[in-house]
């Protein structure tokens, strides 16, 4: 698996199974860190109405700024 840095701006976005993230807030945004091994999964809708689904690696963070979304995954 390679795994690539995404920064989307989105319209919508679900943490795919809430219990395999933790959420902060931190100065830069909100914060969610993906607890399950080997990946946990997000679904992001972008501006233009398409939805993805990522997998994000254990132990990294999602920051949630406005409406852009920056994290380390990879399309599903």
């Amino acid at each position: 698996m390679v795994y690539s840095y995404q920064v989307i701006k989105f319209q919508a976005i679900s943490f795919v199974q809430g219990t395999h993230w933790s959420q902060s807030v931190g100065e830069k945004g909100i914060l969610y860190k993906s607890l399950k091994d080997p990946f946990s999964k997000i679904i992001v809708q972008s501006s233009n109405g398409t939805k993805k689904l990522y997998h994000v690696p254990k132990d990294r963070t999602v920051v949630v700024i406005n409406n852009t979304v920056h994290f380390l995954g990879e399309l599903a």
